[in-house]
């Protein structure tokens, strides 16, 4: 509930009293006095400064508490009023008047509500509190039940559950579970807390001792007797050959001795067993002499026949020895051949194997042999080859090729009606290279292995893997190499090789060195041929081979090198038959090349320290210039090098692939002259009087006076040779004093354009002619 007071006039002093509403004196401030306009002022016996005006404040209505009864005041708008907000149960301005709230719900679970001046009073009934009694008395709160009973509270009361035992409205009463007798035959009953229990006579058992107890449950009886349950015990009887209460002793049989000739006796359970090993005799008592045939002493099925003192065996044929015991090696002369399996007759395991064999083993036939052959052959001793060619074997335009047991389909190789065929009859519609090309110009081949449709890559050169995807290309652009290390050991012991393509038009160039300073091998280009040289252990064996064909003509050729017993070089190239095969013995320590030819350079050697003028290699050998060119599908020790496996501090100046650039595609040369592709660069061959770098300029003296066509005048200050036109494209040389109707050939130490080898007698030279 709100009030709006009525606003106060005065801005500092109360209508009602001398006090100001506030100040900013020391002491209280006083309406009047001192103060000038009745405002308010501070008193004179303020004892600090004198009488002054109070310092104005903020006027708060609020100030001075006006709502009654907790509620909460609130000022209006300026400050010239306030609103009181009541409480629950209250009224008025200032919330001074207590409000009736006894409704018919006010006070609960039947409580009568009653007017009280400070609010509404709730008088609860029984088993409620609360002010609006809306709580429920717990009584189970003072633990009311005993002797471990369950209280469970109820509306003006409780109840106790009671545990076994006890009984009353606390459970505070024992009850006596002996009072019904419940013990039976004589037994004593002892109460106790919610049970009882029964102390039974011997005889008896059970919970009230209700069951005769029976002694034959423990089953006291041994081997085998029977157990008979009386009142108090029991008895048992015996089976034959035990006797005692409990049948525990075993009668004795052998006391009697019935076992003859020294026989052992064995008693058992109501009888006895006589062992007679050893003593010669056998039966049930020892008592019969053992005959010599009775262990059956001939092996292999022999018969045995006793004689006075001994016995006789009679072996079956194909078996020898006094026990028939050795079986006659019918096969120790191989008869059997081509590869084939002998087989003894007396190899009883074998029958029902093989067909030369019946399925039952007799000792009857176990003398002799049978030839199990091979596939392919036949014939007692499997002497016969067996053409299995006559059959036409092979499908679908396949050769059959027969030999000594078996044959081999020789598949067409090439597509047959759009379709590739193979396996072992060239049956098997080959679909391998189906789902698979081979890349950069690579042949698919398919084939059947296995139960397997697989294909294999013909790579074209320079290229690997299993789709030719991988390029083996390097290009060097000289004063470079390649340095390799082999992580693998030979393929065989003491064999080495290295296989390689290369292309270039250097004459002299360096292609690898394999080893170290004192082993190595070598392969370099001399004036366009290849050379190879090797030395082992310095100078201990050397080897020089080479190979009379030009190989600097700018095109692919292969080359292998191969190191065992001897050192072999060898140029693959297809017009190459004898000529470009070379070979040479040299010996080599099998230990020392396995260790130095880890290490093979390629297209040079890295260059060490500097000697005079000259770079020296780290080896400080003799070699040829770098190699400039393309090298591609180099195979050490077959294993293959590629381009991504290089490393910047195993190579200088190699790049992936073949970077040839062909210098002469724009015609460089003038004058008809004829360009010469160089690998870096390119250099032209010209017609006289032209010269290099492109032909364009002629060598004549620029102050020589055309006279007749094609024909120059020389003055006599010239230093050459004199050519006289004698018509048609010949010349006649002469000395230079003559100086009419000659061509002059100028010589200027740079730039020579003189015949070049001419000798001193020849007179006539053919036009453009060197």
């Amino acid at each position: 509930m709100f009030f709006v007071q009525e606003p106060i006039k005065e801005s500092l002093c109360l209508k009602d009293g001398p006090r100001c509403l506030s100040s900013s004196c020391q002491k209280d401030p006083e309406c009047g006095g001192a103060a000038a306009e009745g405002g308010c002022g501070c008193p004179d016996s303020s004892g600090v400064t004198p009488a002054k005006r109070c310092a104005k404040q903020p006027y708060d209505p609020c100030s001075s508490s006006p709502c009654l009864h907790n509620a909460t005041c609130s000022s209006a708008a300026g400050n010239l009023s306030f609103t009181c907000t009541c409480p629950a149960g209250y009224a008025g301005p200032t919330c001074e008047t207590a409000a009736s709230t006894c409704g018919s719900h006010f006070c609960g679970h039947g409580g009568t509500c009653l007017e009280e001046p400070g609010g509404p009073t709730c008088l609860c009934t029984e088993g409620y509190t609360g002010p609006s009694c809306e709580t429920d008395i717990d009584e189970c709160f003072s633990s009311p039940c005993l002797n471990g009973a369950v209280c469970r509270d109820q509306v003006r009361g409780y109840a106790c559950y009671c545990v076994p035992g006890y009984q009353g409205k606390h459970c505070n009463l024992e009850v006596d579970e002996c009072a019904s007798d419940p013990c039976l035959n004589g037994a004593t009953c002892l109460n106790l807390i919610g049970k009882y229990e029964c102390v039974c006579p011997l005889e008896y058992t059970g919970i009230n001792c209700e069951l005769e107890i029976d002694e034959c449950l423990s089953q006291p009886c041994l081997n085998g007797g029977i157990c008979h349950d009386r009142l108090g015990g029991y008895n048992c009887s015996c089976p034959l050959g035990f006797l005692g209460d409990l049948c525990a002793v075993n009668i004795d049989e052998c006391a009697s001795q019935p076992c003859l000739n020294g026989g052992q006796c064995i008693d058992g359970i109501n009888g006895y067993s006589c062992n007679c090993t050893g003593s010669g005799y056998m039966g049930l008592h020892c008592e019969t002499l053992i005959p010599f045939c009775w262990f059956h002493p001939c092996l292999n099925n022999a018969t045995c026949e006793d004689a006075v003192d001994s016995y006789i065996c009679h072996c079956w044929p194909g078996y020898a020895g006094s026990h028939c015991e050795t079986d006659i090696n019918e096969c120790s002369s191989n008869p059997c051949l081509h590869g084939s399996e002998c087989v003894e007759l007396s190899w009883s395991s074998w029958y029902g194997r093989i067909p030369e064999l019946p399925s039952e083993f007799s000792y009857q036939r176990a003398s002799g042999y049978v030839c199990n052959c091979h596939a392919g052959f036949t014939g007692i001793h499997c002497e016969e080859d067996i053409d299995e060619c006559h059959m036409n074997p092979c499908q679908n335009g396949g050769t059959c090729e027969n030999y000594l047991g078996n044959y081999t389909c020789h598949c067409l190789t090439g597509e047959e009606e759009g379709i590739y065929y193979g396996g072992w009859n060239c049956t098997e519609v080959l679909l391998g290279c189906v789902q698979h090309k081979c890349q950069n110009g690579g042949l698919c081949v398919p084939h059947f292995t296995d139960g397997q449709h697989r294909f294999s890559c013909i790579c074209s050169n320079g290229y690997t893997g299993v789709h030719c995807e991988t390029m083996t290309t390097l290009s060097f652009q000289g004063n470079g190499f390649l340095r390799v290390n082999s992580i693998t050991t030979p393929v065989q012991d003491g064999f080495y090789n290295i296989n390689l393509r290369f292309l270039t038009i250097q004459p002299t160039t360096f292609l690898f060195h394999r080893g170290d300073k004192s082993t190595f091998v070598k392969l370099e280009l001399l004036n366009g041929y290849l050379h190879l040289s090797m030395q082992v252990n310095n100078n201990q064996s050397k080897a020089f081979l080479h190979i009379a064909q030009n190989v600097s003509d700018g095109e692919w050729h292969s080359v292998e090198v191969t190191i065992a017993r001897a050192v072999t070089l060898k140029l693959l190239d297809s017009s190459c038959i004898e000529p470009c095969l070379s070979k040479a013995t040299a010996t080599i320590d099998s230990e020392q090349p396995m260790f130095t030819f880890q290490s093979t350079f390629l297209g040079g050697l890295p260059v060490g320290n500097r000697s005079d003028d000259s770079l020296l290699n780290i080896y400080n050998m003799h070699s040829a210039p770098s190699f400039v060119g393309c090298l591609q599908d180099i195979e050490i020790d077959l294993s293959i090098i590629i381009p991504e496996n290089m490393s910047s501090d195993s190579s200088l100046n190699v790049k992936a692939g073949c970077t040839k650039k062909d210098w002469c595609e724009h015609h460089p040369c003038q004058n008809k002259g004829r360009c010469i592709n160089l690998w870096l660069s390119y250099q032209c061959d010209c017609y006289r009087p032209y010269a290099e770098p492109n032909c364009a300029t002629g060598k004549v003296l620029s102050d020589c006076r055309a006279l007749y066509s094609k024909l120059c005048y020389c003055p006599s200050s010239a230093a050459g040779i004199f050519l006289s036109y004698n018509g048609g494209n010949k010349f006649t040389a002469s000395p230079p004093s003559l100086h009419k109707h000659k061509l002059c050939i100028y010589k200027d130490g740079v730039n020579a354009a003189m015949l070049k080898n001419m000798p001193a007698v020849r007179t006539q030279a053919m036009l453009g002619e060197n």
